[in-house]
């Protein structure tokens, strides 16, 4: 079961957006926004987890927690490594938060964060080194600023999180707990976590406004259309940074259905090194998810000698699709005014 095998209502697509802002919404809450009772809401909570395969988790701002070397690594094999292998490769591999098989120019996606640029490089000589078997081709650029979308993170990330960063053991026990299901309720992590009710709450409280956690949400699962991947360089010119970004805001804005179950622009994100964006966007059809983004981002630099690379989503071999539904004009975050 997909997006595209059950028919949502608008009440559907209400709670999905709900979620997606905040998967800690109470069910009363949840039922006002979507003009029903706490009740139906709750089953249309269940009907959308089990139709979408929803995970609650959290949207972590990495900055505060000292990750400052975060990369976006295209892979391009000479031959195909087994994809057992790859799994086992990067299952304890604390670098690595999301690795995604991929169908075109490239094999294979890593998001990669760590705290230090010889972290970083030890990593990715290593990773090399363990790929070599199979020829690989690294293009790495550095992950610099999210305009839409998120990347989820691996449980792991709260045991290298840097020791001057102000957050203790229960704090870092806190995050793994929310990050693995962020609607857990206060009393459960209490029991789990040997701490009163309100002390969970008040730390929770504090690491919101410290800015480590943006926001509880979800992350989707289950889908039957087709994701693309792409990375994009290009030549600037005088009028580039002032008719690129405002036009590209305008089009992630600009979504193709008044209120889609999810996002059809899946992330962006500014990087620098070989590519200045990394972008996914689904779609229906493999038409439609190139649509959304490559050809519409190629035509928008058409004139600054565009250089792209894509490829199609297959599946995950570690970590979570950032698949939601977040109202792009509420949370586009742009560096440029």
């Amino acid at each position: 079961m997909s997006e595209w095998d059950f028919i949502p209502t608008n009440r559907d697509k209400m709670i999905l957006r709900e979620l997606s802002a905040d998967s800690r919404a109470s069910l009363t809450r949840l039922g006002k926004a979507a003009g029903c009772s706490a009740l139906t809401a709750s089953k249309l909570v269940d009907r959308l987890v089990k139709n979408l395969d929803i995970r609650f988790t959290l949207e972590i701002d990495l900055n505060n927690l000292g990750f400052s070397e975060r990369h976006m690594i295209s892979v391009r094999f000479g031959r195909r490594p087994d994809e057992e292998f790859l799994r086992s490769l990067f299952r304890d591999d604390p670098v690595v938060h999301d690795a995604y098989l991929t169908d075109g120019d490239y094999g294979l996606v890593i998001f990669a964060a760590t705290d230090s640029p010889m972290g970083y490089m030890k990593w990715e000589t290593d990773l090399a080194s363990n790929l070599s078997d199979y020829l690989p081709e690294l293009r790495p650029s550095e992950y610099i600023h999210e305009v839409l979308g998120y990347m989820p993170l691996d449980n792991s990330f709260v045991d290298h999180i840097k020791e001057v960063i102000k957050i203790d053991k229960k704090d870092r026990q806190i995050l793994q707990l929310l990050n693995g299901n962020s609607r857990v309720s206060y009393r459960e992590m209490g029991k789990r976590l040997g701490m009163n009710e309100d002390t969970i709450r008040y730390r929770v409280f504090k690491l919101q406004r410290k800015g480590v956690i943006r926001r509880f949400t979800i992350a989707a699962q289950r889908v039957s259309g087709s994701i693309s991947t792409f990375f994009m360089r290009f030549s600037f010119d005088k009028r580039t940074i002032p008719d690129l970004f405002p036009e590209q805001r305008k089009h992630n804005m600009n979504e193709d259905e008044p209120l889609p179950l999810l996002n059809r622009t899946v992330i962006v994100a500014l990087m620098s090194g070989s590519y200045r964006f990394f972008s996914m966007s689904y779609g229906k059809t493999k038409e439609q998810a190139l649509a959304t983004g490559l050809k519409w981002h190629l035509n928008l630099v058409r004139n600054n000698n565009p250089h792209e690379i894509h490829a199609m989503f297959v599946k995950p071999i570690k970590g979570l699709l950032p698949l939601r539904n977040l109202d792009p004009k509420r949370y586009y975050r742009f560096i440029w005014t």
